[in-house]
């Protein structure tokens, strides 16, 4: 009796599952003239299915499941792919290692990334992709309007929280401040540090590249999975005792400065 129950329970939850992961997407209630003609969920696996190789980079993030909507609206057609992560730091992540060369961003607080064809989004635990087809002004002004009601509608959760070093404020931080996990989000948000990281595995770290005094200097915050991969890093970039922390050798072409944070933590700037 009790393993007909529980038989019972897995397929009311497979049933009921899909309805409520569509259910704070973009419906024709909401915007006046939008059309659903197609909409698929990916979880687990099945990711790999939809995204093929790619796939394996959200996973290091900690991805959820994908929701993914095929929409008319305006006269125009759009892809809109909801990556629905395990955590906001995840979502911010995978948001900030695929942002680059926008032509808009942070736009009516909105963390968000506008090209020609595609406009992305950071909001709650979802990186969100509008691509649309057309590149037209028409279609990107759509795209801004279905970025605003999508802010809207879904659940905002727990914001997203700075390490102190970088400050408290979560305003324009598109292609300001990045989130990085693992060997795959090295390679595709920072790669010229990857060398660094050789030999590493579970690693994180923000990333920020600001101006002091005119000149460009590089900020991070690096978390090991332990003391031991703290020294790999350090010898792998050359760097020597100094003080409370380390240094780069005089004969480097630049000059980083490191600091020790705790047992597994280290703070960086390279000037």
């Amino acid at each position: 009796m009790r393993n007909c129950l529980i038989f019972i329970l897995l397929i009311l939850f497979s049933i009921c599952h899909p309805l409520t992961a569509f259910s704070q997407l973009l419906t024709s209630d909401l915007l006046p003239g939008l059309k659903i003609e197609k909409e698929g969920l990916y979880d687990g696996t099945s990711l790999y299915g939809y995204i093929d190789g790619g796939s394996t980079l959200y996973f290091e993030y900690g991805f959820d499941r994908l929701n993914v909507q095929e929409v008319a609206f305006q006269n125009e057609k759009f892809t809109v792919e909801y990556y629905r992560m395990k955590s906001g730091k995840g979502a911010f992540g995978i948001y900030s290692v695929n942002t680059f060369q926008c032509q808009s961003a942070d736009q009516q607080e909105m963390t968000d990334c506008e090209n020609q064809y595609q406009l992305q989004l950071f909001t709650g635990h979802h990186y969100i992709s509008i691509v649309n087809t057309t590149g037209t002004p028409v279609a990107q002004s759509a795209s801004l309007l279905l970025a605003r009601k999508l802010k809207e509608i879904l659940p905002a959760e727990e914001g997203l929280t700075l390490p102190e070093q970088f400050g408290t404020s979560t305003n324009q931080l598109t292609g300001k401040l990045k989130f990085i996990q693992g060997e795959l989000g090295l390679q595709n948000g920072l790669p010229d540090w990857s060398s660094y990281f050789e030999g590493l595995k579970n690693f994180n770290l923000w990333f920020r590249q600001t101006k002091t005094d005119g000149k460009d200097v590089r900020q991070a915050l690096v978390t090991f999975d332990s003391p031991g991969d703290q020294d790999i890093f350090l010898r792998n970039a050359s760097l020597i005792p100094s003080g409370d922390g380390w240094k780069s050798k005089d004969n480097q072409t630049e000059r980083w400065l490191v600091k020790k944070i705790g047992e597994k933590n280290i703070f960086i700037e390279v000037r």
